[in-house]
């Protein structure tokens, strides 16, 4: 995938931010901070990778993983750990906004309660927000990092927002989370054009309905999934954690030097209807 530097994924204990920073390390990152809430998630995470990888390297794990507690609600504990992630690596090249939280608000946006819509806005959009600018401000000073295909410079960062397909389409019962993640695409646009033409490339991917602990653990939310899926994705199947990290570490990496402010849909067709 071309991703030789160092990376930094929020959302990193569980579910696809886990599957984006393993596939780094398998891809040939140097190294890879995991941020998250919980501590000792992150610790299991870490472990996980360093076994798997180790495997992989036959004892001799190439990439470095380190762990960061972080609440990417807190503007301030964001500052402190990208700032300690790029004096810890000596830089960040990619950095991806995996942490989010879905509500659905019973009866709809009339019955919405006004701390659910800033709960949501606030991990969702404010934390993405929070990660991008603090990033942003490291990669912009730079040297652009070398593609390990092609050794041509490719970009001096290159960042990726989580927006998901109700950041294209309305769904019902989501109206919190449905403007987040909207707004994510808007963030994503308005910062791509500010800086590319510096090297700092800025993109999203937008998942449709994947298998994670989120939206498996719970019965009845899984079946309800299972029946939309068979109606409205045309390959009638969920995606898989690993499926969207793939579309993640194409945008982050060498392969996708080109690229810049887009949305790229990775939902077995969902949006395409």
């Amino acid at each position: 995938m071309d991703v030789p530097g160092f990376a930094l994924v929020t959302g990193a204990a569980s579910g696809i931010g886990k599957a984006c920073a393993l596939a780094f390390a398998k891809e040939g990152c140097a190294g890879v901070a995991l941020l998250d809430l919980n501590a000792d998630a992150l610790s299991s995470v870490r472990d996980e990778i360093q076994s798997i990888c180790s495997k992989a390297a036959n004892d001799k794990p190439t990439c470095r993983i380190e762990i960061f507690p972080t609440d990417v609600t807190n503007e301030e504990q964001v500052s402190a750990n990208v700032q300690a992630v790029a004096s810890l690596f000596g830089r960040i090249d990619y950095v991806v906004n995996a942490a989010g939280i879905a509500l659905k608000h019973a009866g709809g946006a009339a019955y919405a309660t006004s701390e659910s819509w800033k709960r949501v806005l606030d991990v969702n959009l404010n934390g993405t927000f929070y990660v991008l600018r603090e990033s942003a401000r490291i990669m912009l000073s730079q040297t652009p990092i070398v593609s390990s295909l092609t050794s041509r410079p490719l970009q001096r960062g290159s960042i990726v927002n989580f927006s998901s397909i109700q950041g294209v389409v309305g769904i019902t019962l989501s109206t919190a989370y449905t403007a987040s993640k909207h707004g994510i695409l808007g963030l994503t646009r308005s910062a791509s054009e500010d800086y590319a033409k510096d090297g700092l490339r800025i993109n999203a991917v937008c998942p449709g309905y994947t298998e994670t602990p989120m939206t498996t653990r719970n019965p009845d939310v899984l079946k309800a999934m299972e029946e939309r899926v068979q109606s409205a994705v045309p390959m009638q199947r969920m995606g898989r954690p690993e499926e969207i990290a793939d579309a993640v570490l194409y945008l982050a990496g060498g392969r996708s030097s080109f690229v810049t402010g887009s949305a790229l849909a990775v939902d077995g067709g969902y949006t395409s209807r």
